[in-house]
């Protein structure tokens, strides 16, 4: 016997159902029943919202004879009954038995050949059919990412490729860095190998998104190992011969390696104290296991990846070094002539095709200059804190279309028919695990009340299911009939009767309303929270909400707060190390103010431009994407009057690789989401970078020197005051 929950959306498919499909009398409760199997389900869940009826005769009518029964008395007409005469849709839904591992995996092994069948093999001229199953999305999103899985690979291979290529072509054959930025992905690999490595030692579970972790630390390994080519190349051009005259000079090895790490060590240390410290909050404060597992995996990687840049790649800078004091050849390592750098530093490939009119800003007239710098640092501003406003407005989202990729028709359809053809997601049970007197009128008053408040929200509709209302509890509790006699379909799963000193008592009950569907947005989740209230308010003991979509909404809503958290976090942990370390309020506020720009811009264009949402295929990448540009806004903040190009490279590659992407066909969801995310945080990082950081110290430098001309002036006041009074004196 199925003694399922009545609104869980069994259906009558017994062979009396069958035989009596033709002629289904409609019940005003829309609740139908089968005796011989158990089996039960609501109207508009089985043949959809737009089911029609019609008053139609029974079959079963006796028919008379006119020639017959001239005798008889007059025959009265049969009478009208109303029955379903059209469905539009008809839902067939399998329950299987998975109470034990070898069934659990039958049942889905039985799941799949059925989806294959069904969406392969089966055609009819008559019906169209659309399945789905317990796995069926997951499934069909996991395996679509796998057969896409290659193509970031190749977009990361691009990536590497562009960020080698601008590296290694600074300088003439002579000062260029040669393999050293291979040495930087080689750093990485060895990185990722060690953490990984320790995690499985410390049995810490390996998951799927921990793979995107491998991507943003390889940005940041690039970023770094641009910033260190870059300072290289400011510090040795200090130290190689100007002139023919001075060839003979040697190079200190020591002294360029100092200064090297000095411009960029204390920057990358901080930084990565920054992260760790962050996600070692969030580990403790997240009470869901994939961002505790996230933020572990997270500082354990930053650590060993620091680890081994300091150790790995420095031995690589030292050999590069060691290579230019030799003069040898930054791809062949021949032997050049002692006057080669002389002669070719007019043919550097830097100065040939990547010079910038940096002097072009210079010459600009001073009044132009601090109004159009002004207006730029006043849009800073203004755009934070819209972009602050437009990600508060972000929703969640348990499922949505985009989701499921476009060859996907069969789950597509099904998936659409919920929200199109159907009036009823998941049922709200208000569980009493308590006696209660329900033969008190007060106690009855109290449960109808509660089913109204669930009724009026905005997210239910308007079906109930109280058995009280169709039950004699007196009966119920006083009857001699054996319990499984008292018990009907209408309270055969909603109550539970047991004997005890030779009477009845009822343990345990529960009553029903239904969400409209399972959007899974910030309405459906203010529903749930406010039936939480609810519960907590009634003087009914014991009671609570629950629904097996409950879990789901938590964790949405756990992410979306996670994620404010983790911003509001992150601000606050960069200011509060910057300004200890550095001892300069002004640097630090210039970060977090870019830092903000740059993590609430990307959010909202995301939102703008793609109806970004907070849900579970998305939430890994972005929890972990806000760190990716953290080492350039601090480095560039503190090394401002320094050339830009060794942060626009790196950013320009990965532009490039991401536009090559999106030439791709991808279909999985989260590959957008990573693409446009990285895009748009490339293109503000550059905007802040080249434009806004330099406006805001244009405009501090102005203001800090019309202070010192105002104390300098007030300083020739006060002297020329104190003159006169000594003259007046005299």
């Amino acid at each position: 016997m199925n003694h399922a929950c009545i609104v869980d959306g069994n259906y009558l498919l017994s062979d009396r159902f069958r035989q009596d499909f033709a002629y289904i009398k409609y019940e005003s409760s829309e609740i139908y029943f089968d005796t011989a199997t158990g089996a039960n389900g609501i109207a508009p869940f089985i043949f959809s919202r737009n089911y029609q009826t019609i008053n139609a005769t029974s079959p079963d009518s006796d028919y008379v004879d006119e020639s017959e029964g001239t005798n008889d008395e007059a025959t009265t007409e049969a009478s009208l009954t109303e029955i379903i005469s059209y469905v539009p849709l008809f839902r067939l839904r399998y329950s299987l038995n998975i109470t034990t591992d070898e069934t659990r995996r039958l049942s889905a092994a039985w799941e799949n050949e059925a989806i294959n069948y069904l969406n392969e093999k089966f055609q009819s001229r008559l019906i169209s059919v659309a399945v789905s199953s317990s796995t069926a999305i997951s499934d069909t999103v996991s395996k679509q990412a796998s057969d896409e899985g290659p193509f970031i690979a190749i977009m990361l291979l691009i990536f590497f490729i562009f960020v080698c290529f601008f590296i290694s072509v600074q300088g003439t054959f002579h000062t260029s860095v040669g393999y050293l930025s291979a040495c930087g992905i080689i750093s990485l690999i060895l990185s990722s190998g060690a953490t990984f490595g320790l995690l499985s030692l410390l049995r810490v579970q390996i998951m799927e998104p921990m793979a995107l972790i491998v991507f943003v630390i390889a940005i940041i390994e690039c970023m770094r190992v641009s910033i260190i080519c870059g300072d290289y190349h400011r510090i040795i051009e200090q130290h190689l011969p100007q002139s023919l005259t001075n060839v003979s000079t040697k190079i200190d090895i020591e002294k360029i390696l100092s200064s090297i790490l000095k411009s960029s060590r204390p920057y990358f240390l901080s930084s990565t104290l920054i992260q760790m410290i962050v996600f070692i909050i969030m580990s403790i404060i997240s009470p869901m296991p994939c961002p505790k597992y996230l933020s572990i995996t997270l500082v354990v990687y930053v650590f060993i990846n620091y680890l081994t840049h300091c150790t790995f790649f420095s031995s690589c800078l030292i050999i590069t070094l060691k290579r230019i004091k030799s003069r040898r050849h930054s791809l062949s390592c021949l032997h050049l002539p002692s006057d080669y750098y002389i002669k070719d530093r007019k043919k550097s490939i830097k100065n040939t095709f990547f010079q910038l009119p940096m002097k072009l800003f210079e010459n600009i007239d001073p009044k132009f200059k601090r109004i159009f710098t002004g207006f730029i640092c006043l849009f800073s501003i203004i755009f934070v804190i819209c972009s602050l406003w437009l990600i508060l407005s972000i929703d969640t989202r348990l499922f949505d279309d985009r989701f499921l990729p476009r060859n996907s028709s069969s789950l597509r359809s099904y998936m659409k028919s919920q929200t199109n053809d159907y009036d009823i997601g998941p049922v709200i049970m208000f569980v009493i695990p308590q006696t209660v007197d329900y033969t008190n009128a007060t106690n009855r008053l109290l449960i109808h009340r509660m089913i109204e408040k669930c009724q009026n929200e905005t997210t239910t509709n308007k079906f109930k299911l109280v058995w009280i209302d169709h039950e004699d509890v007196t009966d119920l509790l006083t009857s001699k009939d054996s319990i499984d006699i008292r018990i009907t379909p209408y309270s055969q799963n909603d109550i539970i009767l047991s004997e005890e000193e030779n009477k009845t008592v009822l343990k345990a009950s529960r009553f029903y309303c239904q969400y409209k569907s399972i959007k899974g947005d910030r309405e459906d989740l203010r529903t749930m929270n406010n039936l939480y209230t609810y519960t907590q308010q009634s003087p009914i003991p014991f009671i609570f909400p629950f629904s097996l979509i409950f879990q789901h909404y938590e964790a949405l809503g756990q992410i979306r707060l996670e994620m404010y958290l983790l911003i509001l976090i992150m601000v606050t942990i960069t200011f509060v190390a910057i300004f200890l370390i550095f001892a300069s309020l002004k640097r630090a506020l210039l970060i977090i103010l870019h830092l903000l720009v740059l993590l609430s811009g990307s959010l909202a264009c995301l939102y703008l431009f793609h109806n970004l949402s907070f849900n579970f295929a998305n939430a890994p990448w972005l929890y972990i994407i806000p760190i990716v540009y953290l080492d350039t806004i601090i480095h560039a903040t503190f090394n401002m009057k320094k050339t830009k190009w060794k942060y626009n490279r790196i950013m320009f590659s990965l532009i490039i690789a991401l536009i090559i992407f999106s030439f791709f066909p991808i279909e999985t969801y989260i590959f957008h989401i990573i693409c446009y995310s990285l895009l748009y945080q490339s293109i503000i990082c550059v905007i802040s970078i080249n434009i806004l950081l330099p406006s805001w110290f244009y405009i501090i430098k102005r203001i800090l020197k019309q202070n010192k001309k105002t104390k300098k002036l007030s300083k020739i006041l006060i002297d020329t005051n104190q003159s006169s009074a000594i003259t007046t004196e005299i």
